[in-house]
């Protein structure tokens, strides 16, 4: 059955599955990912809120963790990129001037660009490169931003899964989805993110 979002959070049953597993991996850990927020939080008036913003995006995504995977670099790698993601919205608005538009190799390249989450990528990125990404489409678009915020293909196919977009588990649609989002990208835009002019 497919769940929509809104139902991956709220249904009481996913509620309790992720509670489990929340405090089997998470909750032991909670002082790491407290010493990360202090140490990766530039305005200490924002540490207790980054630490409760952290958790609560653990809570919601606990379901993907693989638990073949070092629990502990599992949790230091996804603490530092929510952190990271949050201190550019904390200093957005003290920053003057905008972020100007995001060329292609950042794109492609997620070492280089590890904020851009589903959530933030249209502050993030220039107006004819969130163009090309409507025209792409939600099930290309999500498996390439989810690449590009730098998780793992297996994390992104469990996201994707949670998320209702993807209907089983399927890590060769996952693989074969982010292809087709960044050959659909280059035939639209030039490498510094422009519109083609055929386009």
């Amino acid at each position: 059955m497919n769940k929509g979002n809104s139902a991956y959070l709220t249904d009481d049953e996913s509620i309790r599955t992720r509670t489990a597993l929340f405090n089997k991996y998470v909750y032991p850990y909670r002082n790491l990912i407290y010493h990360l927020c202090i140490k990766n939080t530039r305005d200490h008036h924002n540490i207790a809120d980054n630490y409760n913003e952290v958790l609560i995006n653990f809570f919601r995504y606990v379901s993907s963790y693989d638990p073949r995977r070092e629990v502990k670099t599992w949790i230091y790698a996804v603490t530092v990129r929510m952190l990271a993601d949050l201190e550019r919205k904390n200093n957005r608005f003290t920053r003057e001037g905008s972020l100007g538009a995001m060329n292609m190799e950042q794109l492609a390249d997620e070492s280089r660009q590890p904020d851009v989450t589903l959530e933030n990528y249209r502050d993030l990125l220039g107006d004819e490169v969130l163009e090309a990404l409507e025209k792409v489409g939600r099930i290309y678009r999500e498996p390439l931003l989810l690449q590009v915020a730098g998780y793992k293909l297996d994390e992104i196919m469990e996201i994707l899964y949670q998320r209702g977009n993807l209907k089983t588990r399927n890590l060769e649609t996952t693989k074969s989805r982010i292809f087709l989002a960044k050959k659909k990208l280059k035939e639209m835009l030039t490498r510094d993110g422009k519109r083609k002019e055929d386009q």
